[in-house]
């Protein structure tokens, strides 16, 4: 049996997902800290929901970081010991209010080196790619707006995958 329950209006808000991914990655053999930066940009105020930091076997650590329009600057998310084996989702208790014009910057650093157990070629350049012996820098995150607001204009710009907006 499957029950459902037809609301009586439109709901007042909509549920999105966005991500913040770098696809022109390059990691140098043997480097053991190479990094990269994504970025993404609100075009319209969020409230933000979640975020989920996602690399490959060389991932190291990521940190992503609001600069406000105000100028303000604020880590919201730190993770200094990144493992594959944990995709983590990390939820806000109660969702972060980004203004428009927000900007969220990721940063991730990898261990392309001999000393990196999880590395399955520290002789090889590594690219963007879906399979696990490549490289990722992409957070998929999931932000609320009003329901009136129109999806391709909430990413203003920046590098991101999917979601909303155009760079």
């Amino acid at each position: 049996m499957v029950g459902l329950e037809l609301a009586s209006a439109p709901p007042k808000r909509r549920f999105m997902s966005v991500t913040a991914a770098q696809t022109n990655l390059t990691i140098a053999p043997g480097d053991p800290n190479a990094e990269a930066k994504a970025t993404l940009r609100f075009g319209q105020p969020v409230d933000f929901v979640y975020m989920q930091p996602h690399m490959h076997l060389r991932g190291k650590d990521m940190k992503i970081d609001a600069q406000y329009p105000t100028g303000e600057k604020e880590t919201i998310l730190d993770v200094p010991r990144y493992d594959f084996n944990w995709q983590i989702v990390y939820y806000e208790k109660t969702p972060l209010h980004f203004p428009r014009g927000t900007t969220l910057e990721l940063t991730a650093h990898w261990d392309n080196s001999l000393n990196n157990k999880w590395n399955p070629d520290p002789k090889a350049t590594v690219h963007w790619g879906d399979q696990s012996w490549q490289e990722m820098l992409a957070a998929p995150m999931a932000v609320i707006v009003d329901r009136t607001v129109d999806p391709k204009t909430v990413v203003s710009q920046g590098n991101f995958a999917g979601g909303a907006g155009a760079q």
